[in-house]
């Protein structure tokens, strides 16, 4: 975070000096947000405006509608539609229909139906209606009217009006409905409508009235030049007091304290030395805001020349940590077998195993030797915590386990023993788990105690790899007077033995989900027929697989052993 400061703020000096000034910055501000302002007022305006009309139009065109249901209605005209016919009362129905029209201040007032009532395409007229000026031209009434059985030319009406017409047919809809739409020959239009239906209540048609609301676009127009202009008269009235006031108060001095600033950078920049860095103080008006930024300023000031003299320092201790923990992982990775094969000259058997810290140095370990030339000793452990601590906890175990080991012990008597030994004197509550098992080379025998430790994994010759659930112990380094039981079991020529510790199984994705022992299973028994070293690296690279991006939490630890 320290090392980050500095840069920081030699980022924003200099940004701050080659961009726009802020005088500028401020007058475009200004604008750009009273323009924000009057674009919201008027869409604002725009929209309660619109919808006021639409509304009032949409009440109009349904009352103008119900006047002309009841005149349908009483002539039966969905009977016509069904049966397609023109009776004498047809005529005298039209003749109502062109009263409710010349009273009206509507457009359009007619009928319709669908001649296939699943083909939006299939829409024929009914009749039609028109005012005393519409008539007055003195042409034929065949070319003015509409009668039945005319179909609706292409365009007349958009395919989405059509389809909402079609399912009020269809879904039998009581009462009227409207929406908008747009047609090639008549423009924008209000379109209210209504089921007709005959004297068997079955749907046969519809009838319509529409309004043009283009008219509306003028009154809107006006009103957005008129929000837009007065708008436009308050910004620079504001924006000219803005800046007159804010040059005065807050411009200068800012610049002021920019400039004493990019003066101090350009000097930590250089080569002066720290202890000569100095900012100049920038005086200003005494309290508020502006006397706090100066003040805060130079002590940012003060406090980046103090950070820098001691930066030297602390980052050579931070090298000198580093350097030590890379030692320290070294030593550690020279204290566990690594030079494999191990006993070239013993053919009875292969192994291998490794170990992958979490940090730079672990708390894991594994170990085997030869105890004599028929007895092979194997361990793997994990100790608590992580890091140093468990780095150092580790280093002692290993070798207070071998030297019990190598004195002849069983595996419980070396547990005990050294169980004995970290509860003397364990202020700091560490504890190990750790499985130990001495192999009787010559007849695959093992003997084998397990402290709190994960289950081994065994393969019978020809076989697959299984957990074997042994007793557990307590942990070592836990309580005073443990006692360990040991057990026995027997590992086949052609058979191996997998030993890991708890990083292994608990190995953790993105998603917080285990790798688990099913998992680790399965990928062991796809390379079951491998040796050693490649049974060791396929599990690795499965755990590694499926724990993808996600952090390494624990220390990863593997041992393998085949008898050959």
């Amino acid at each position: 975070m320290l090392s980050f400061f500095p840069l920081c703020a030699v980022n924003n000096v200099m940004k701050m000096k080659k961009g726009i000034s802020i005088k500028v910055k401020s007058a475009i501000t200004a604008i750009f947000f009273m323009g924000i302002l009057t674009a919201v007022i008027a869409g604002i305006g725009y929209k309660l405006y619109h919808d006021s009309v639409m509304e009032s139009y949409a009440t109009y065109a349904d009352t103008v509608l119900e006047y002309a249901y009841r005149a349908v209605h009483e002539y039966s005209f969905g009977d016509m539609i069904a049966e397609r016919a023109m009776p004498q009362d047809y005529e005298i129905m039209r003749s109502e229909l062109n009263k409710i029209k010349e009273c009206s201040d509507i457009e359009y007032l007619y009928a319709i139906y669908f001649e296939d009532i699943d083909d939006i395409h299939s829409l024929h007229y009914a009749i039609n209606a028109k005012t005393q000026e519409e008539l007055s031209p003195g042409k034929p009434l065949s070319e003015i009217y509409t009668y039945m059985g005319k179909p609706c030319e292409k365009g007349e009406f958009e395919d989405d009006t059509l389809r909402t017409l079609q399912q009020a047919v269809k879904s039998n809809k009581r009462g009227s409905g409207t929406l908008e739409g747009d047609s090639e020959e008549y423009g924008h239009m209000l379109n209210g409508y209504r089921v007709v239906y005959d004297s068997s209540d079955n749907p046969q048609g519809l009838i319509c009235v529409e309004i043009d609301i283009d008219r509306i676009k003028e009154g809107l127009r006006r009103y957005i030049i008129m929000v837009i202009a007065t708008a436009s008269v308050l910004t620079a009235a504001i924006v000219t007091l803005y800046l007159r006031n804010t040059r005065r108060y807050l411009i200068k001095p800012l610049v002021k304290i920019a400039e004493n600033s990019d003066s101090f950078v350009r000097k930590m920049q250089s080569t002066t030395e720290p202890e000569q860095l100095v900012y100049e103080d920038v005086p200003v008006k005494p309290g508020g805001e502006l006397q706090t930024l100066a003040d805060n300023v130079k002590s940012l000031a003060d406090g980046v020349a103090s950070y820098m003299v001691n930066l030297k320092a602390a980052t050579a201790e931070r090298e000198r940590i580093g350097a030590e923990l890379a030692l320290a992982q070294r030593i550690q990775a020279h204290m566990l077998p690594n030079i494999f094969p191990p006993f070239p000259e013993r053919k009875e058997f292969d192994i291998y195993a490794s170990m992958t810290p979490a940090k730079e140095v672990g708390g894991d370990f594994y170990d085997f030797f030869l105890i004599d030339d028929d007895h092979l000793g194997l361990v793997i452990a994990d100790v608590s915590g992580k890091g140093v601590p468990a780095a150092l906890f580790m280093m002692i175990s290993k070798i207070i386990i071998n030297n019990f080991a190598m004195k002849g012990l069983s595996p419980a008597k070396v547990l005990e023993q050294t169980n004995e030994m970290f509860c003397r004197n364990n202020k700091e509550d560490m504890f190990v788990t750790v499985w130990l098992g001495v192999l009787e080379i010559s007849t695959g025998k093992v003997t084998a105690a397990n402290a709190g430790h994960e289950y081994p994994i065994i393969r019978k010759a020809n076989g697959s790899f299984e957990l074997f659930k042994d007793k557990h112990g307590f942990v070592v380094g836990g309580m005073e007077g443990t006692r360990y039981k040991e057990y026995e079991f027997t590992l086949e020529k052609g058979g191996a033995l997998f030993l890991y510790t708890d990083g292994v199984p608990e190995a953790t994705n993105a998603d917080k989900e285990l790798f688990g022992t099913a998992r680790l299973l399965e990928a062991m028994n796809k390379s079951r027929e491998s040796d050693a070293k490649k049974l060791l690296a396929d599990v690795k690279s499965a755990a590694d697989e499926f724990v993808g991006e996600a952090e390494q939490f624990d220390d990863l630890t593997m041992l393998g052993i085949m008898l050959k």
